[in-house]
């Protein structure tokens, strides 16, 4: 498997230190057969795109003046944010091992009822993915979030976390943002896509004149995709309506830890949707996720983002090994290591957007001022203040059980309480030395799949372990209000969400772990008060309120009343009289 082309700032040479010849590392597993389409090929050495990149010297972002929703924009503006093109061009389309689809597929397929192609930019822009011109490292054109992996296609973290806002036609990119797509919705234009295909005979010709296939083996690579797709939209299928903007990723991650080991039929209903979260100072944080969960130090970095690659359609060989001997052979898989580690590395200098005063309306003054002393009493103990420009920077999640902050917590139950056959790993002997049942915690599996994975890759976990170590990011207790661990309970502190510093909180509507929320002004009312519906999806954003506008129906209207989806909780500073909440609104615009 191929190493993705990295430029780390401080930890470039750790990592070709660990990765030397001299260890006696294999960096470059290769491909496994597990995965949602058949085994790729061999892996081939790809060139240097270092330089290419920064001598492209900007970031090919596109914006056009006809949206689907009416967010047109005829500028586009990105912040400072301590990142440079080759930076922000290189994590939108770094190759950390998903493979999605395959790429001829992905390229030539026409959309349902059309014979204008899925690639179309405002196909695309239809489910809010951002649109990028072509680029050294993004040959087809492809929009942020995806990569290159062989012959597939496969998601990275920006797909997910870039966003942008549109104010009077100026379009903002917000790095580390939370994007606003609707992946499952793609998605499911793709099946439809793919079963038209299959079932039209132009459309099929057309197909296979445009990847220079004949028509048999158009079919058998259509038909390939179509089962997968089939197959992962009904499994993960929920009454709670993902929608735009967020995701059940924990869900699927296990979905995916499950499809590994045993069959997609033991699947669990992913009904506890979560907003994408913003993700810088992500390297600096304790503990991440919005369960807080994962810890960051030691390889803790590497091990999370392995799982999303997991999650998000790599492949793993999962073996059933029956001695620790055997199990240090770990398992072939498709995950990037030492690039995973470079992309945290990258994050690390990645900064907090400051409210551009230049496009928006800038704060008041007076306002400021009255609502930072409000903040101080308010919001403080939870949200500490962090400066931005410390390059030293690092940061405390602060824990709230699910019984203090009082939020939706079917995301965090369903954590706790996953459960799924063992499969093939039933009868091996787990990283901790025990023997699987017929059935365990599927985060158990989990830490099993990025356990075994990245024993096969030692060099990216000394990287990991080096950087962590570097930065002085060390173990440490959770801080907060929220009950511990017990023998007899041993998942209580994941019925806990993460409460992080609140720099750049302006740029990550909507708001609460599940986006139940559409403004910062409706988070500080009381929740029985708040929009019940309200409309996401649109790029448009309101500057007073601080948040996109959410009016009306188009393009999908979240329901607070469904299960995962309610918006109650986190009622602080709910008292304050209306001056007061907009003095407070006014100044977290300046975080």
């Amino acid at each position: 498997m191929r190493v993705a082309t990295t430029w780390p700032r401080r930890a470039l040479a750790i990592v070709a230190l660990a990765s030397t010849a001299s260890l006696g590392i294999r960096t470059s597993p290769s491909p496994a057969t597990a995965g949602p389409q058949a085994s790729a090929p061999p892996s081939r050495a790809v060139p240097d795109l270092k330089d290419a990149i920064r001598r492209f010297g900007e970031r090919g972002g596109l914006v056009s003046a006809q949206d689907p929703f009416g967010d047109h924009a005829t500028r586009l503006v990105y912040l400072d944010q301590g990142w440079g093109p080759a930076e922000t061009l290189w994590y939108y389309h770094a190759d950390q091992g998903s493979m999605l689809i395959p790429r001829d597929v992905l390229i030539h397929l026409e959309q349902p009822d059309s014979q204008s192609r899925i690639v179309d930019p405002l196909n695309f822009s239809r489910f809010r993915f951002l649109n990028q011109r072509k680029t050294p490292n993004n040959p087809d054109a492809l929009p942020i979030g995806l990569a290159r992996h062989d012959d597939h296609i496969g998601l990275t973290c920006a797909a997910c976390h870039t966003g942008q806002i549109v104010y009077r036609g100026t379009a903002l990119r917000i790095d580390g943002a939370p994007a606003l797509i609707d992946m499952i919705g793609l998605f499911r234009q793709i099946e439809r896509a793919l079963d038209q295909t299959l079932a039209d005979g132009a459309k099929l010709a057309r197909f296979a004149a445009a990847s220079g296939r004949d028509i048999a083996a158009a079919r058998a690579l259509l038909g390939e995709s179509q089962r997968w797709f089939q197959d992962y939209n009904r499994a993960n299928a929920s009454t709670t309506v993902e929608g735009y903007g967020r995701l059940d990723a924990v869900g699927r991650i296990l979905n995916q830890v499950i499809r590994l080991t045993s069959s997609a039929k033991n699947s669990l209903e992913p009904n506890a949707p979560n907003s994408f979260p913003l993700v810088w100072d992500a390297p600096r944080l304790d503990y991440v996720q919005w369960a807080g969960f994962s810890p960051n130090a030691g390889a803790g970095a590497l091990g999370r983002n392995a799982g999303e690659v997991i999650g998000t359609y790599g492949r793993v060989e999962v073996k059933n090994y029956k001695t620790a001997d055997e199990a240090k052979r770990g398992y072939r898989s498709s995950i990037e290591g030492l690039a995973i580690v470079a992309m945290e590395e990258s994050l690390r200098q990645l900064k907090s957007p400051r409210w551009p005063a230049d496009i928006l309306p800038p704060p008041s003054a007076p306002l400021v001022e009255r609502g930072a002393a409000l903040y101080k009493q308010h919001c403080q103990h939870c949200h500490a203040l962090i400066n931005r420009e410390d390059p030293r920077r690092k940061v405390v999640a602060y824990m709230a059980g699910v019984d203090v902050v009082g939020t939706d917590a079917q995301s965090v139950q369903n954590l706790a309480t996953a459960r799924a056959p063992t499969g093939i790993l039933q009868g091996a002997i787990s990283p901790k030395g025990e023997r699987y049942g017929a059935e365990a915690s599927v985060l158990t599996l989990l830490a099993d799949l990025v356990n075994r994975s990245l024993s096969a890759q030692p060099a990216a976990g000394v990287a990991a372990i080096a950087n962590s170590k570097l930065h002085g990011i060390h173990p440490s207790p959770k801080q907060g209000q929220f009950t511990k661990n017990t023998p007899q309970n041993p998942t209580a502190e994941l019925l806990a969400y993460k409460a992080r510093p609140l720099n750049g909180i302006w740029a990550s509507s909507p708001y609460l772990h599940n986006g139940s929320v559409p403004t910062l002004y409706d988070l500080l009312r009381p929740a029985a008060v708040r929009p019940k519906k309200f409309a996401v999806g649109r790029w448009e954003f309101d500057p007073r309120r601080v948040g996109y506008v959410s009016d009306g129906a188009v393009p999908w209207v979240y329901d607070t009343s469904l299960a995962g989806n309610h918006n109650t909780g986190h009622e602080y500073g709910i008292a304050l009289s209306e001056d007061d909440r907009w003095a407070l609104v006014e100044y977290l615009k300046t975080l």
